[in-house]
């Protein structure tokens, strides 16, 4: 949105199962922006999101936006075993919990 013009953004969270069993966290961003240019490739920004979310098994989806103006961003991380909105316990150790530093 910090380059396009947009005057409006949408954000939606949701979750989701693929075909093979696969389930995902999806957040997907729409705004009413110019975009990028056709012939321009990722920036730095989504290169580097696109990067990280690749190494954690998710993905990341860019394109204009489905009303035909403006950009859409779709980022899908997978979920673990927990259910969506629960809390993971903090990891310990026996080491760290007995080590007084």
């Amino acid at each position: 949105m910090r380059h396009s013009g947009a005057r409006r953004c949408e954000l939606l969270l949701t979750e989701e199962w693929e075909a093979d069993e696969r389930h995902y966290l999806g957040l997907t961003v729409l705004d009413d922006g110019a975009g990028p240019p056709r012939t321009q490739h990722d920036g730095n920004g989504l290169s580097g999101l696109r990067e990280r979310l690749t190494r954690s098994g998710g993905r990341l989806e860019t394109g204009p936006a489905p009303r035909g103006r403006g950009f859409a961003l779709r980022a899908c991380i997978p979920l673990t075993a927990a259910p969506l909105g629960a809390a993971a316990a903090p990891e310990t150790s026996p080491e760290s919990v007995n080590d007084p530093a």
